[in-house]
């Protein structure tokens, strides 16, 4: 019997590749989410430190400069958070698309996979089949020589 041959042999490897290269992707956006977030929380905490400064600064003496300045630099800082938000969320629909890609990628990888699984089952039946009828070939030979011949017997 032959030795099996996947005829469809290139297509999983061009499919395991770009699964390969998706499944980068996905990690890569999941990484650039978690930086995302870890900004978002970094610009928040910097926000309410700032907002406790200044708010600390009002239980003195009144000076409207640094009042001005403070809440200056609050506006700055919930604009940076608000900005850092919006980069969170560009990031999270990113990954989301990232891994719609990357399971699709995945899916069609799987489909060549049970078509290879499929085709060994089919070479393995023909070669069981194939190898069966050759032994019953030589017991049906060993049969035929083991009985004694009628044709020497008249």
């Amino acid at each position: 019997m032959k030795r099996f041959r996947f005829r469809l042999e290139a297509v999983r490897t061009l499919r395991e590749v770009a699964e390969r290269a998706q499944r980068e992707a996905f990690g890569a956006a999941q990484q650039r989410l978690a930086t995302a977030e870890a900004a978002v929380q970094a610009a928040a905490t910097a926000r309410r430190e700032l907002f406790d400064r200044v708010a600390g600064t009002r239980s003195g003496v009144f000076r409207p400069s640094e009042q001005t300045a403070g809440l200056e630099a609050l506006r700055q800082a919930a604009q940076q958070e608000a900005a850092a938000e919006k980069i969170r969320q560009e990031a999270a629909s990113a990954r989301e698309k990232a891994s719609e890609t990357w399971l699709e990628a995945r899916r069609a990888l799987q489909i060549i996979e049970r078509l290879e699984e499929k085709a060994r089952a089919a070479h393995r039946e023909a070669a069981d089949k194939a190898e069966q009828s050759l032994l019953d070939e030589l017991a049906s030979i060993g049969a035929a020589r083991a009985t004694p011949s009628s044709f020497g017997a008249s």
